[in-house]
């Protein structure tokens, strides 16, 4: 059994695991992990991983924000978003670890980034005044994304999760003082980038996440994903970081209670 393994990014909210959630889970806690992070993507599944945080106190943790994908608001309406996930965060600080997933992403063309980027500058700004990290959401838009966090991220700090950039991107990354996050598409054969990039991220800024229900690795590609599986991503990165799997687990779990302040409470 792994020693204390933590999915850092995960959506067990999703219809997907309504039938078996407990279960899901609780294959989690006997292969060994200690806790799990769901992400909410709008105010609704924001709500969402609140509740799951509630339902399983101390092992599911909860993010909230404003998926680049779902930001396209007026400004009086991402105002009032906003102040509804301002208020999510007055009201549950026990069981909010983070902001996110934030940023922003060029891949799907329905938000443009005139749209996104004051969305992601305003809950950098949320992030910061209330003292969280977040979690970066970027596709096709490395760019932009480290521009606006150069510019705009003074005293916020956070994980780019589901990493799937270069290895200068990364570096770029590791030099904001920020955290890097793989998921289980580091482990398909035609992801050399990604594993490259793996290869050069510090043992004490490398997080493991599964980003369920989507992104199964390598050995149950095609599956619904699950916190379990990050297993296989953690064996993956430890075979191209040549270190035991068990000690890259213990070093992404320490590094996810640092950055998000789990266990320290």
């Amino acid at each position: 059994m792994p020693a204390n393994a933590i999915d850092s990014h995960a959506h067990l909210y999703f219809d997907r695991f309504d039938e078996d959630r407990d279960q899901v889970i609780q294959r989690a806690r006997d292969a060994g992990f200690i806790s799990i992070i769901n992400i909410g993507i709008d105010l609704e599944t924001s709500e969402k991983v609140i509740s799951l945080a509630e339902e399983y106190p101390g092992f599911c943790h909860a993010a909230v924000g404003i998926h680049p994908t779902h930001s396209q608001f007026s400004t009086d309406e991402l105002n009032s978003t906003l102040d509804a996930i301002d208020r999510l965060c007055e009201r549950h600080p026990q069981e909010i670890v983070a902001i996110g997933e934030i940023g922003l992403d060029y891949y799907w063309k329905d938000v443009s980034p005139e749209v996104q980027k004051p969305a992601f500058i305003a809950q950098l700004d949320l992030a910061r005044r209330r003292q969280l990290p977040v979690v970066i959401h970027c596709r096709e838009a490395w760019s932009d994304t480290l521009d606006v966090i150069s510019e705009n991220g003074e005293g916020v700090t956070g994980v780019f999760h589901c990493f799937g950039g270069t290895v200068e991107e990364a570096r770029r990354a590791i030099d904001l003082g920020w955290y890097v996050s793989f998921a289980g598409n580091v482990t398909y054969p035609k992801a050399q980038n990604l594993r490259d990039a793996a290869t050069i991220v510090p043992s004490d800024r490398l997080l493991l996440e599964t980003d369920s229900p989507f992104l199964a690795p390598q050995p149950v590609r095609g599956k619904r994903n699950e916190p379990v599986h990050s297993l296989h991503t953690a064996e993956a990165l430890a075979r191209v970081r040549k270190v035991g799997t068990n000690e890259l687990i213990s070093a992404t779990t320490e590094n996810c209670q640092r950055l998000f302040g789990l266990g320290t409470s």
